[in-house]
């Protein structure tokens, strides 16, 4: 069995799980592109993870033909 790690998500907190798919570029740098999405999920507003997630995939170029899959998962503690 794993051993279990609790960790408090504080009011507000906003966790991205993504693939390198989302990310990598040819042409930029790994650095950079990271970069870019954490500007992308600073810029967040308060729409819904929906609307977060389809901004999230359109800024990485998504709708052209990808290299390499694509998953992304957001979590949002929103604000009791």
């Amino acid at each position: 069995m794993f051993p279990l790690t609790e960790i408090p998500l504080t009011p507000g907190l906003m966790l991205a799980f993504y693939t390198d798919g989302l990310i990598e570029t040819p042409g930029t740098g790994l650095d950079d592109s990271i970069a870019g999405l954490a500007h992308h999920l600073a810029q967040a507003d308060e729409g819904g993870l929906d609307l977060l997630i389809d901004h999230l995939l359109r800024a990485a170029g998504t709708d052209g033909q990808r290299a390499d899959d694509i998953a992304l998962l957001v979590l949002h503690n929103g604000v009791a």
